[in-house]
């Protein structure tokens, strides 16, 4: 009977532990091999998306220069001074107005209104030109009128140009 009560202590005091500790082994086993599984399907996310990375890096001045991070509008003046000119038109006016809030924060827009002189041909020149531009922006008014003093045609662009805070 004495052998027996020891037995039993025994096994209560001295292999239930080791048997808990080899439970709880064998659990940590699994949650470790779960968050191997879960880092591994990461590393190959990570690894997909800089693959996917540097076939765009080329690419991303001509985005950074469509949609700028600041309003640049010294810049985008002097790009539409130097299409008038290369158009052969006439400048008059050009203005910019107030920057605008597009979307809460992400995007902005100012408005321009540039008026020049020139013919029919240089117009349409100079419009194709603008609208080709890397930098997005849209005209939204275009108003032409004949001039009085002489035979050339004076027109009056609206648009506005975006850029990303």
């Amino acid at each position: 009977v004495l052998t027996l009560i020891a037995i039993i202590i025994l096994a209560i005091f001295a292999i239930n532990p080791t048997l808990s500790t080899i439970a709880n082994l064998q659990k940590q086993l699994e949650d470790a091999k779960f968050v191997a599984d879960k880092l591994e399907k990461k590393i190959n996310n990570l690894s997909i998306l800089q693959t996917k990375y540097n076939n765009i890096q080329n690419d991303l001045p001509i985005v950074y220069e469509a949609i700028p991070k600041n309003s640049e509008v010294p810049k985008l003046t002097g790009q539409i001074q130097s299409i008038l000119n290369e158009s052969g038109m006439q400048l008059i006016s050009i203005q910019s107005s107030e920057i605008v809030e597009v979307t809460r924060g992400k995007f902005y827009l100012y408005n321009f209104d540039l008026t020049a002189s020139g013919d029919y041909q240089t117009m349409e020149n100079f419009l194709e030109k603008l609208t080709g531009m890397q930098r997005v922006t849209n005209i939204k008014n275009i108003n032409i009128s004949t001039s009085s003093t002489n035979k050339s045609l004076q027109f009056n662009v609206q648009g506005n140009a975006f850029y990303k805070e």
